[in-house]
């Protein structure tokens, strides 16, 4: 069972008010809080970011309301924009990267 209708009234936030953020009819904000119908994706997307949560905590798959930050693990933007661009290139180039940095350590304790 999702949880929108707990997550909306928490939020203090009418069907009718819901409905017209997400562009669809009350009567279906209805049916997904009760269980005969489930949002599509884009519908997803969008009460995500309207109650700040993933979609897995909004399907009820995880207990888990939001997922931590870079913030709350401590990093600085900069610091999560440059793990964000290792994650993205390849493993050659990620143990480069650790070669460079470990060199360089290693040189700094000299």
């Amino acid at each position: 069972m999702n949880r929108i209708k707990e997550l909306r009234l928490e939020a203090g936030i009418l069907q009718a008010d819901l409905a017209n953020q997400l562009k669809v009819r009350q009567n279906t904000v209805s049916t997904w809080e009760t269980g005969r119908s489930e949002p599509d994706l884009d519908a997803l997307r969008e009460l995500s970011k309207i109650f700040n949560t993933s979609i897995d905590y909004i399907l009820g798959n995880t207990d888990i309301k939001k997922a931590p930050s870079y913030e709350d693990a401590g990093l600085s933007t900069e610091e999560a924009e440059l793990l964000r661009r290792f994650r993205k290139v390849s493993p050659a180039l990620q143990e480069a990267a650790l070669r460079m940095l470990e060199t360089d350590q290693k040189k700094e304790n000299s």
